[in-house]
């Protein structure tokens, strides 16, 4: 059996993963026009397995806008990244910190976001949990 060798990446995948990087880096921003610019008009989104798919930019926007601005922080720390074209999945943890006293709970995820891009936007993004990994909610 060989060992795998680092792949060079080209121009295209740096250019993908800068992207995805610099979009979880602005969930930290709690703003969603700050959000909106990374994806496509025709965003294909699905949160977790099972869940609802969001088929737009707005209807993205629309779900997770007063959502997000209602925290009182955001941080999606990314664990590892790796990138073949146009596809860009990384390993993260989500942290999404309410303010002390509201209704909504604080949550933590650990998972695998899976990021197709076209044209230097994300144009389908899915979310899957690690198996195992321990998601916390309140």
């Amino acid at each position: 059996m060989t060992e795998a060798k680092e792949p060079v990446k080209n121009e295209l995948e740096i250019a993908n993963e800068a992207v995805v990087n610099n979009f979880c880096r602005d969930w930290s921003l709690r703003d969603i026009e700050a959000l909106r610019p990374y994806l496509a008009e025709d965003l294909y989104y699905q949160i977790a397995p099972g869940r609802p798919i969001i088929e737009s930019r707005d209807q993205f926007e629309k779900q997770m806008g007063a959502w997000l601005k209602n925290l009182e922080s955001v941080r999606w720390e990314i664990l590892r990244s790796h990138v073949i074209g146009q596809v860009v999945i990384n390993e993260r943890i989500d942290h999404f910190n309410a303010p002390e006293g509201a209704k909504m709970p604080s949550m933590r995820f650990h998972i695998v976001g899976d990021f197709l891009l076209e044209d230097g936007v994300i144009k389908v993004w899915k979310d899957w949990p690690i198996p195992g990994a321990k998601q916390i909610i309140g």
